[in-house]
């Protein structure tokens, strides 16, 4: 009996040694393969990374393409434009032809300046008549909405009288013309010191206006 029952306890150590090993690999195998599959998890996050950086560059280069070929595109409009140039504050202003040489013509129309690589936009209004307005301010009414613009009026007169406004463009000034641009009415009434003078801003107008903002757009 005692060699059967030490035979028995034997073997059941032995079945719980095979029991612990067994267990032991099994951690060890579930641990290895754990690490790999997380391994395999880091290299597919790298790919796909490493993907999604390419299709960002693709599309950077892309679009520094396009707007290379519109800033090629507006430089050359630019050479049909009317030149000018301040060689004291090494300064170019460039207005579309269909603008008015002299201030004593009725006319409202942005033009381009320009100093080494860096480019602006300047409004002009102007007002012709035989009668002083003295004028303070502009009220443009474009398609039903009032917008204003006021700054330092000057004058002249010969023949007939003058006043003009010449400014740089800010964010009011932007909005109104690219309102006239697109409008199908737009109008404009001079305020004076007792007067006031109204006309529609003409079809050849909003075309200029609309040509110089394009090719601004594109020059920056």
């Amino acid at each position: 009996m005692t060699k059967i029952y030490k035979i028995l306890r034997i073997g059941c150590l032995g079945i719980i040694g095979l029991f612990v090993i067994s267990v032991i690999l099994a951690g060890i195998f579930s641990a290895d393969t754990g690490t790999n599959n997380l391994t395999n998890k880091g290299i597919a996050t790298k790919e796909i990374d490493s993907v999604q950086i390419k299709q960002n560059l693709k599309i950077k280069d892309s679009i520094a393409i396009v707007k290379k070929q519109k800033k090629d595109k507006a430089e050359k409009a630019l050479k049909s434009f009317k030149k000018s140039e301040d060689e004291f504050k090494g300064n170019t202003f460039y207005r579309d032809p269909r603008t008015p040489f002299y201030a004593n013509r009725n006319f409202i129309y942005p033009y381009i300046g320009q100093k080494g690589d860096n480019y602006w936009l300047r409004l002009k209004l102007q007002y012709a008549s035989d009668d002083w307005l003295f004028i303070n301010r502009g009220i443009l009414l474009i398609d039903g909405e009032q917008y204003t613009i006021s700054g330092t009026w000057e004058r002249d007169n010969n023949s007939g009288i003058w006043e003009w406004l010449d400014m740089q463009v800010g964010t009011n000034e932007r909005l109104i013309l690219d309102r006239i641009a697109n409008s199908k009415s737009a109008k404009v009434r001079y305020e004076g010191r007792q007067y006031h003078n109204d006309r529609t801003i003409t079809s050849k107008e909003k075309s200029i206006i609309k040509k110089t903002l394009e090719i601004y757009d594109n020059l920056k």
